[in-house]
């Protein structure tokens, strides 16, 4: 059932009421491009009051929800109106930032249902989408780098689908529309029409490139069809031993349009994006079936018979028409709608719609291309780098943009021709005399010119080409590029500037700085530094010109040092070290501790000398014995107390005199362990006593017998006998 008003709802699409108010409604759509919604409300109505809300919705007899975004109020005396202005729920997309993870930098042979699949998971659900034709596999680079969207869109363009939305459920085929016999006729239902043919844009030999430059010329005849080599065949040297020659395919309408200036009508693509060969070709083949023939737009403005007779078919989006107004040439013209605007709840207006041949897409007429070409700019320099990814997007935008621009060219009175935007007259590109401009303000300012005095532009994007000079500033203070010599500043002579490049790569500066590592007055001549001194950190390590290395505080380690002379100080104490050996200095300059090297035969001594330079001792090591030798007027070896004693461990061995001037205490000797000391004992003991000190025995009569110092005292006491022996 037809509804016969808009119905409201809030952001969660619950019904508020209908809109009984809403007035000159008009619908919007365009294949693969524009759905949008708009009508008028008094700002005093309860529709307006009560049942407007930004980022609701309305939905239209057809079922479809539409977003209010945006409400312009106008004031006309004491009437206050309101145009709303809302898109379809199908734009919501770019509220979806595609996530990173589901990014694809280059994937082969990919099914457009595992993109849509991954844009669907990208906004959780709420998107679904019917693929309700047979679409080819396709090599996907570079795919999800914006909003779900953008996504959209590319799958869009690459698989070459249209899309027909039904609320979140989202139809892809690959075309959408009917046929349903549908004609607009002169007397019968055009109110009115314009019918413009445009041969600007003819191609009947078209070029193509793909990423690098690279072409099919080299590749076999065998990739093009039948048609397209026997064209090609009919140009000498185009097909070589059975390989292509030429980058180029022919139209097969050439012959039709040739004329004797021009044989072809020459076209070139580029498509960054692809690698394959095949793919190029079908690229090629593609865009040359677009261009061969003239571009043909129609719109009329046609009586909606089918509003008062429901036998009558409705135009739709995309269906197959026929025209015949034969005094404007259209004898039974057949396209398609490409652009519908309709007046679904009024009788009095009647649908106009947009009819061509080739499909041209607005593409600033798609949110996402809109948000893209807006951030496209911004990020074509990311810190001082020409990212060059960016770049090529920028650039086959801006041919996607310049070909598919809706533009009408106007005669001003003031002279000239002046191409304006159909949908933003504001954009402007005038031709004069006296030169081109280019504005986006309705000619109020000029964002770029070319006139006899030279180019003017905000950018230049792209390789600026080649000159013999080139140069920024003006006298002396100036940066030259030169052909011959190289590049320059501070100079307009290329040998007299302080800054230099040549093509050979030599480099000449007056002060270069790195990193806070300044050289000066510095020469770098065959791995050879020539300059006034090296100081490493603020003078803890320094060479100067004498060849003097100073370092305070350094450390070498895992390294060797190689030199005639090592030492702690030029004179005074000091400790020197060379090819002689090691010495030891006093404050006089004197040796007093040496190693010494000379002799490799005899020995190697530590020698000890005394203040007028003699040797007063040595520690040496001879060769001959193995023995180490020590050698002095006198050997002192001392303890500060008994505390800490000399000991002499192991086996001391003391082969000459030795002199005890002290009490010896601690000597633990049997008269065995001393050698000879037994037989002198014994021979002592014969000289005292006449005999062996052999042992015996004899009695004594203690009682006659006085023992002790008093002559009186009896031994013992009691009497008896006392028996001796001797030993």
């Amino acid at each position: 059932m037809t509804r016969k008003y808009l119905e409201s709802f809030d952001k969660n699409r619950k019904r508020i009421g209908i809109l009984v108010d809403a007035d000159d409604i008009q619908r919007t759509r365009r294949v693969n491009s524009d759905y949008s919604l708009s009508f008028t409300v008094p700002m005093t109505s309860a529709d307006y009051l009560d049942k407007i809300v930004l980022k609701g919705h309305v939905r239209d007899e057809r079922g479809q929800y539409y977003v209010i975004n945006n409400r312009s109020r106008v004031r006309d005396g004491r009437k206050l109106t309101a145009r709303i202005n809302c898109s379809h729920v199908l734009f919501k997309l770019a509220d979806y930032k595609y996530p990173y993870a589901s990014y694809l930098s280059e994937a082969f042979g990919v099914h457009i249902s595992q993109l849509t699949t991954a844009i669907s998971a990208a906004t959780g659900g709420k998107y679904t989408f019917s693929i309700d034709d047979t679409f080819p596999l396709f090599d996907v680079k570079d795919f999800g780098r914006g909003t779900a969207l953008e996504a959209l869109n590319s799958v869009v363009s690459m698989y070459g689908a249209e899309i027909e939305p039904d609320n979140y459920v989202i139809h892809l085929r690959k075309k959408i529309g009917q046929d349903l016999g549908l004609q607009y006729r002169i007397r019968k239902n055009i109110v009115a029409s314009t019918f413009n043919d445009d041969a600007n844009t003819l191609v009947t030999r078209m070029f193509a490139q793909m990423k690098d430059g690279r072409t099919l010329i080299g590749q076999p005849a065998s990739l093009l069809t039948a048609d397209e080599r026997a064209l090609l065949e009919s140009v000498p040297g185009a097909i070589v031993g059975g390989n292509l020659t030429v980058n180029y395919l022919i139209s097969p309408y050439a012959a039709y349009w040739a004329t004797d200036v021009n044989q072809f009508y020459d076209g070139e693509i580029i498509e960054q994006n692809i690698t394959s060969y095949t793919e190029l070709l079908e690229a090629q083949r593609k865009a040359l079936r677009e261009q061969e023939v003239p571009a043909l737009e129609i719109t009329v403005s046609a009586a909606d018979i089918h509003k008062l007779d429901s036998a009558e078919p409705a135009p739709g989006l995309g269906d197959t028409v026929k025209c015949v107004d034969p005094a404007l040439g259209m004898d039974g013209i057949t396209a398609r709608i490409t652009e519908l605007i309709e007046y679904p709840y009024t009788h009095d207006k009647h649908s106009q719609v947009t009819i061509t041949n080739v499909m041209l897409r607005d593409m600033t007429d798609i949110i996402a291309d809109l948000e893209k070409s807006k951030n496209i700019v911004s990020n074509l320099i990311s810190n001082g780098t020409i990212r060059t990814d960016v770049f090529e997007a920028f650039a086959k935008q801006a041919i996607a943009d310049i070909n598919n621009s809706k533009t009408e060219i106007v005669y001003p009175p003031e002279g000239g021709i002046l191409a304006r935007d159909k949908t933003n007259p504001l954009r402007q590109v005038r031709l004069t005399s006296a030169g081109l401009g280019v504005s986006t303000d309705g000619w109020n300012t000029i964002r770029a010119a070319i006139t006899a005095d030279g180019i003017v532009g905000e950018r230049i994007i792209g390789q600026i080409g080649n000159f013999s000079s080139l140069s920024v500033g003006s006298g002396n203070n100036i940066i030259l590029l030169n052909q011959t010599a190289g590049m320059s500043a501070g100079h307009a002579n290329f040998n007299s500037a302080p800054f230099r490049v040549d093509f050979q790569g030599n480099v000449t500066a007056n002060r270069l700085t790195a990193n806070s590592a300044n050289i000066f007055s510095s020469n770098f001549t065959n791995g050879a530094i020539v300059g006034s001194s090296i100081n490493v950190g603020s003078g803890k390590f320094t060479v100067d010109t004498a060849g003097n290395m100073y370092a305070e505080g350094s450390t070498t380690v895992g390294g060797t040092i190689t030199g005639s002379l090592i030492r702690t100080a030029a004179s005074g104490r000091r400790v020197e070290l060379d090819v002689q050996g090691f010495r030891s200095y006093d404050a006089s300059g004197r040796i007093r501790i040496q190693i010494a090297t000379t002799d490799d035969s005899t020995a190697a001594a530590l020698i000890f000398r005394d203040t007028n330079g003699s040797s007063v001792g040595e520690i040496n090591t001879y060769q001959a014995s193995g023995v180490m030798t020590i050698f002095s007027r006198n050997i002192t070896i001392g303890s500060n107390n008994t505390g800490n004693p000399i000991r002499l461990a192991g086996a001391p061995i003391i082969e000459g005199p030795a002199e005890f001037r002290s009490t010896v205490t601690g000597l633990n000797l049997t008269i065995s362990q001393v050698q000879g000391l037994q037989s002198q004992l014994d021979s002592l003991w014969v000289a005292v006593n006449g005999k062996s000190p052999s042992g015996h025995t004899h009695t004594v009569n203690i009682g006659t017998h006085n023992h002790g110092n008093n002559a009186n005292q009896n031994w013992p006491p009691n009497g008896g006998t006392f028996t001796t022996s001797a030993a």
